[in-house]
């Protein structure tokens, strides 16, 4: 938890730097969610229809591409989109900030070229790694919900943190790729290579603060379809709120690790610096 706490406090006290750099990609983002499907998921469970619940409702209620309509297809594609232009913006600002403590948005937008192609690789990586991960949930899901209570219960929620854990161990293998690619200018598979040695000894404590941090995600994610009212887009505001820390943890606590794990003394901390 060591890294997920300097996360959040470097978000903090950053938080009117990083919080705006992550907001239209999370507001694209929130409008992915199949709301119909995670109702109809959680009516057949109140009723204990589990049986009835079909592979279709899991997989769109927890995709990103989930082909609910056109609408959430287009908003997965344009999510995608903004994700790669302002998650180079936050990886160039955050670089920046911790290698020289200067705490500007200038000279982001000329970094912009050198990480664009790099940001775009590892997204649509980890985009693909998801949705083949969302594809298996699916089906691990459906044959649980087959079984007789109590089984059921006791089945399936173990299945949920097993899966979630499968998907941030398969993530850590690549979870220092990007800042490796970024910082030290290495060809892509040199990159991986150094980025996989830096990442081995801290793997299991990554993959367990990924998936604390995705379990709670999706918990926050499905309360708000839940209970936040669509009125006045205001479940997609606090929608935009969930996904923009979900996209905050995640790139800053890499970072944070890669810093951390190559060394690198970070001149954010030294308070003599000028962060103006």
């Amino acid at each position: 938890m060591k890294y997920t706490l300097k996360t959040i406090q470097y978000n903090v006290k950053n938080f009117f730097y990083v919080f705006p750099l992550v907001l239209a990609p999370a507001f694209v983002l929130a409008f992915t969610l199949a709301r119909e499907d995670v109702f109809a998921i959680v009516e057949k469970m109140q009723s204990g229809a589990f049986s009835e619940i079909t592979f279709k409702e899991i997989f769109q209620a927890v995709s990103i591409f989930n082909f609910a309509s056109w609408e959430t297809i287009l908003a997965g594609v344009f999510g995608v989109i903004a994700l790669v232009v302002f998650g180079s913006l936050l990886m160039a600002f955050t670089d920046k900030h911790m290698r020289f403590g200067k705490r500007t948005l200038n000279g982001l937008f000329g970094k912009l070229n050198d990480n664009l192609l790099s940001t775009f690789g590892f997204t649509m990586l980890l985009f693909v790694i998801y949705e083949v991960w969302t594809l298996l949930l699916s089906a691990v899901l459906k044959f649980c919900l087959q079984l007789e209570a109590p089984l059921i219960f006791i089945i399936a929620p173990l299945l949920t943190v097993a899966m979630h854990m499968l998907l941030t161990y398969a993530i850590s293998f690549v979870y220092l790729w990007l800042p490796c690619m970024q910082i030290t200018g290495f060809r892509t598979f040199e990159a991986l290579r150094y980025a996989f040695i830096l990442c081995e000894p801290v793997q299991w404590k990554i993959v367990f603060s990924q998936t604390i941090s995705l379990l709670v995600a999706g918990v926050a994610i499905t309360l708000v379809t839940l209970y936040v009212p669509n009125v006045q887009m205001i479940s997609v505001l606090v929608s935009t709120v969930c996904y923009a820390i979900i996209i905050l943890q995640f790139c800053v606590r890499m970072q944070i690790i890669y810093f951390d794990r190559a060394q690198i003394e970070r001149a954010d901390l030294k308070k003599y610096y000028d962060v103006r």
